[in-house]
Parts: structure tokens; C-alpha cells; sequence
């Protein structure tokens, strides 16, 4: 059989063009989606760390609340001669002001966590770039 030359030679590079974008477009998503893990495990041990000391910090005002409330009402009253009722107000409104304490703490730990900063960071990149390089057709 004859050899038949191919039709023309301008459409050779279209197939190696086409896997070149490709390829490209892989490396670009496989970097992005690295990125995306690391920031994802840095992001979950932030926020792990501000949930553990939110519980446990609730759970200990608890566990002080039930325990010595009772004793400070009673050694207040008997040594100090108030009533009952006056020094169970007080010491609540303690432990009232304390949770808020740890709450606040908590909200200013919450507000400087950053999830996901270098990857908001590279697609604003990314988004500059391709405003500055239009698509070319």
C-alpha cells in the first residue's frame, strides 16, 4: 500500500498543544489542591484548639459552680452574718463574669484564626494575573 502524506501539516500541533494545557491544568489543580490540604489541617488545628479550650473551660466553671457554691453560701452566711440569699447572687454573678471572660477570650482567639489564607491569597493572585493577561483568541 502507498504511503499517503497526511492532509496538512498546521494541524500536527494542535493534539501536543492541547496535552500541554492539560498537563498544565493538572500541575495547576494538583498544586492548588496541596495547598488546600495543608491549610485544611493547619485550619482544623485552630479551630480544635479554640473548641477544646471553649469546653473545657465551660466544663470546669461548672464543675467549680456545683461544687463550691454550696460551701461559700454557707461559710459566708455563718462567718460574715449576710443571708443566704445576698451571697448566692454575688457568687453567681462571679461565675457569670468569669464565663464572659471566657468567652471573650474565646471570640478574640476565634477572630485571629485565618483558615485558608494562602489559598484565598494565591486565587487573588491568580485573579490579578489573568485581569492583567486577557484571554487571546
Amino acid at each position: 500500500m502507498p504511503d499517503i502524506p497526511p492532509a496538512s501539516t498546521a494541524a500536527a500541533p494542535e493534539p501536543n498543544r492541547a496535552k500541554s494545557l492539560l498537563a498544565a491544568l493538572a500541575s495547576y489543580l494538583e498544586a492548588r489542591g496541596l495547598l488546600f490540604q495543608i491549610e485544611a489541617r493547619e485550619a482544623g488545628t485552630g479551630f480544635s484548639r479554640v473548641a477544646s479550650a471553649m469546653f473545657i473551660g465551660a466544663v470546669l466553671m461548672l464543675i467549680g459552680w456545683m461544687a463550691a457554691l454550696p460551701a461559700v453560701v454557707s461559710l459566708t452566711c455563718h462567718y460574715a452574718g449576710f443571708r443566704w440569699e445576698f451571697v448566692t447572687l454575688a457568687v453567681a454573678g462571679f461565675h457569670v463574669l468569669l464565663g464572659l471572660l471566657f468567652l471573650i477570650i474565646a471570640k478574640a482567639r476565634r477572630s485571629r484564626l485565618k483558615p485558608f489564607e494562602e489559598t484565598l491569597h494565591q486565587f487573588s493572585e491568580d485573579r490579578a494575573w489573568l485581569a492583567q493577561n486577557p484571554q487571546q483568541k
